[in-house]
């Protein structure tokens, strides 16, 4: 499985690109948010639960997007051990644990619920 950090140069920008918007909405969460406030007291683990029972579509479409599949052939590879293994595998990546600081997780918030250009574009003509 790749990770956040494995991707270089335009690639990473196109990844960002394409997993702004869900995860802002994972760190916009109310559970997470307030795991990421305990700074340092939190193991990434207590992470991903939240995630999984709150966030599922946009992991499994964070998670095909690494792997550089579609997500319903994403989902196909995966069972009930597989995915929470690569989800933690994703909370352990250091660029992961970057974005789960208060000010990342606001930035990153802030820009997705921006919504993208195209739809502000689509919005403005309409």
């Amino acid at each position: 499985m790749k990770r956040l950090s494995d991707f270089k140069g335009d690639e990473a920008l196109d990844l960002f690109a394409d997993i702004i918007e869900p995860l802002g909405k994972i760190f916009a969460d109310k559970e997470i948010q307030e795991l990421s406030k305990k700074k340092g007291k939190v193991a990434p683990v207590e992470y991903v639960k939240p995630a999984l029972k709150n966030h599922k579509d946009e992991l499994y479409f964070i998670m095909a997007k690494l792997e550089g599949m579609e997500v319903e052939e994403y989902k196909k590879t995966v069972n009930g051990l597989t995915f929470p293994m690569q989800i933690l595998t994703l909370v352990n990546d250091p660029i992961t644990k970057q974005l789960f600081t208060s000010q990342s997780q606001t930035d990153i918030i802030s820009l997705a619920s921006s919504g993208s250009a195209m739809e502000s574009t689509e919005a403005k003509e309409n």
